[in-house]
């Protein structure tokens, strides 16, 4: 009786585990390990960065005569009761171009250097000078005007820092700010003038006009700056970037005038003593750029990521 019993007992155990094998059979097998999605590279070194684009002026230049010659009284054919006033005045839109060498610190922070060009920018003005008063050799009240035309170039050397502010499907925004120094320089600058005898005035009027000195300025600059930047390889990105940028004043060289039915021709003291034409306000603009920026370091490099099993 007892081996009939311990017989039972070891077949019901058997068919149990049969039916828990088959159960077993039923379920899905597991999943393979995955690993989770790569993060983004940890860069630090060297870059090189180059950009082109155009810069719209934000300000119109306000002007002065440096010294002014009616109201600092130079030259005896200047009335000092007399107004001086400028029109007009711009700077057209510039062609940039520049080049800079970089360092990425870490994955939100980043510097360059860059070397910038502005070039061929015509400028021009007209200044309007009304004398109530017979100075001089002036019978009764004067008026002139002069038609200036210039070119303008600038070169703008800026130390720039940058905050990266994560990415996301390959796109970095960033914004930046940056200082430096400019050289404005004016160059073919040309007076084209008209003397205009008021009513009671004895004489006739009378063409003139001159040019002035080829003249360059330093100045000290700023800039801010935001954009997007685009992962074209891991080493290679491509830069769009809004920039305002504040880049300082500008000045002509003195100034000759023709003297009318003399034979000195062009000479400073035709224009009642040597001055200059300047702008009291710093030029400003918006600049809109489009570049690259090579990674010259080592290569990025990505953290190793977990496995993990999915369900």
């Amino acid at each position: 009786m007892a081996k009939l019993k311990a017989l039972m007992l070891a077949g019901g155990a058997l068919i149990a585990l049969c039916h828990a094998a088959v159960a077993a059979d039923l379920l899905p097998p597991a999943p393979a390990l995955e690993p989770l999605p790569s993060p983004a590279a940890e860069f630090s070194g060297w870059y090189l960065r180059g950009d082109v684009g155009i810069g719209a002026n934000a300000s119109s230049p306000n002007l002065k005569q440096s010294p002014d010659l009616v109201t600092d009284e130079l030259g005896t054919d200047f009335d000092a009761a007399g107004t001086n006033k400028f029109y007009n005045s711009k700077v057209s839109d510039f062609g940039i171009f520049d080049i800079g060498l970089g360092y990425q610190f870490n994955n939100w922070f980043r510097a360059d250097v860059t070397e910038e060009y502005r070039g061929g920018a015509p400028f021009q003005a007209l200044e309007v000078i009304n004398e109530p008063n017979a100075v001089g050799s002036h019978v009764g009240p004067q008026q002139y005007d002069d038609s200036y035309r210039a070119n303008l170039w600038s070169a703008i050397t800026m130390f720039n820092g940058y905050v990266d502010m994560g990415t996301w499907w390959g796109i970095t925004p960033y914004v930046g700010a940056g200082v430096g120094f400019s050289y404005n320089r004016l160059s073919g600058f040309s007076d084209t003038s008209a003397n205009y005898p008021g009513n009671t005035a004895g004489g006739t009027g009378y063409p003139g006009g001159g040019y002035a000195d080829d003249h360059g300025k330093w100045n000290f600059a700023w800039d801010l700056t935001g954009g997007l930047s685009f992962n074209v390889t891991p080493n290679l990105k491509l830069d769009l970037s809004y920039r305002y940028l504040d880049y300082g004043k500008f000045s002509t060289g003195t100034l000759h005038c023709l003297a009318v039915g003399a034979t000195t021709g062009f000479d400073i003291a035709n224009c009642g003593g040597g001055y200059a034409i300047s702008s009291k306000n710093d030029l400003a603009s918006n600049d809109f750029r489009i570049g690259l920026r090579w990674m010259i370091g080592e290569e990025p490099s990505y953290a190793p990521a977990p496995l993990v099993r999915k369900y």
